[in-house]
């Protein structure tokens, strides 16, 4: 009886870890096979002379589910929300052209699974 109990708390520890780990590694293994995985274009209009209208657009192409996406650029945090398979997801920001700096950064923050964080930096972002 002690024996099938720790096989029996063996078994689900394994399947609570498999279940944990399965969604990083999986999407590991995208982001390193697929180079446009998630895929992020920042486009702009000149709406008058003093505003600029800067467009990002969110692609997402794997199979795990991404959650709590969002960008921070210029001190602004663009919520995307959760970010389903083959999906693209736009928003803008309308600022002044006089505190535009030339090449912004762009952090992307998202959750893999609703279990894993993910930061990524992305520096020089051209309009």
């Amino acid at each position: 009886m002690n024996t099938l109990f720790k096989l029996g708390v063996v078994l689900v520890a394994f399947l609570v870890l498999s279940g944990l780990v399965t969604p990083a590694v999986i999407f590991t293994y995208e982001l390193l096979s697929k180079p446009d995985l998630i895929d992020l274009k920042t486009t702009y209009e000149q709406l008058n002379e003093t505003s600029i209208k800067l467009v990002f657009s969110v692609t997402y192409r794997g199979t795990v589910p991404l959650s709590n996406v969002r960008l921070e650029v210029l001190n602004k945090t663009l919520y995307f929300g959760d970010l389903p398979r083959n999906t693209t997801l736009t928003k803008y920001l309308v600022l002044n052209v006089s505190s535009l700096p030339e090449h912004p950064e762009v952090v992307m923050y998202l959750e893999i699974a609703r279990i894993y964080r993910l930061e990524l930096r992305i520096k020089g972002v051209k309009g």
